[in-house]
């Protein structure tokens, strides 16, 4: 089945990049990223992508408006009628002594253009590392503000942001081989992770990031169908430590 390729987001950024990417960044600070090799030394580091596949699924609707449905993803940006898929590469770091490596998550953005004008656009950070994935299926309540959309200006700027925090999230592993190896190389050649990822808005209240319930509603039941190899994490073994 033929992915999606994933990478570096580009063009605009939107609120909803920002506010994920601000987050990574604090959890970053708050775990130290670089402190292995000390301030001008050499810290190991890996980022990791995620790639969409076509059976990949998504029906939304905007303030009320007649339901779009589709059926995979292209890349950005989508014309009308059309979703895109980007992926914000995550990142692994190396630890000294009997520490863990460091992840810090990366995050999928579908952003979906009405065939009538307006859409959304809507990001998902990673929940946990997926290298420790195991095939089968779980349920996990979305983390706070881990999943954010913006429906843009015409929604009115109160509202631009929507959080859906607690929002259940269906994980369906498929294929799950290899797993975590030390740096240098941190998975197994034959890793592998495929799995689905299928979540409905209209199940949670969204608030602003104030705490206030939006009067505007976004209603999306989106599957993708997501895919990594041993190909997609690429390690950097002389990567300069950062000196904040």
């Amino acid at each position: 089945m033929p992915g999606l390729g994933g990478g570096d987001i580009v063009g605009s950024v939107s609120r909803v990049a920002a506010a994920l990417s601000a987050i990574a960044s604090a959890a970053c600070l708050f775990a130290g990223c670089s402190s292995s090799g000390g301030c001008g030394g050499t810290c190991p580091t890996a980022i990791f992508d995620l790639r969409a596949l076509d059976d990949s699924t998504v029906t939304w609707s905007v303030a009320g408006a007649t339901p779009s449905t589709i059926t995979g993803l292209v890349p950005y940006p989508p014309s009308a009628g059309e979703c895109s898929f980007r992926y914000s590469k995550g990142e692994i770091f190396a630890s000294s002594g009997v520490n863990p490596d460091r992840v810090i998550a990366g995050y999928v953005d579908i952003q979906c253009d009405s065939p009538g004008g307006g859409g959304f656009d809507m990001g998902i950070r990673d929940q946990s590392d997926f290298r420790n994935w195991q095939p089968g299926g779980s349920q996990m309540p979305a983390a706070k503000g881990s999943v954010i959309a913006d429906i843009g200006p015409s929604s009115g700027l109160g509202c631009n942001g929507l959080y859906f925090d607690g929002i259940e999230l269906n994980v369906t592993v498929d294929t799950a081989t290899g797993g975590p190896v030390p740096f240098p190389k941190v998975v197994t050649d034959d890793f592998a992770r495929t799995f689905r990822l299928a979540f409905d808005t209209s199940t949670v209240t969204p608030a602003n990031s104030r705490g206030e319930t939006c009067d505007v509603s976004v209603n999306a039941q989106v599957s993708v169908h997501l895919t990594q190899t041993a190909a997609d994490y690429v390690v950097s073994p002389d990567a300069q430590c950062s000196c904040k």
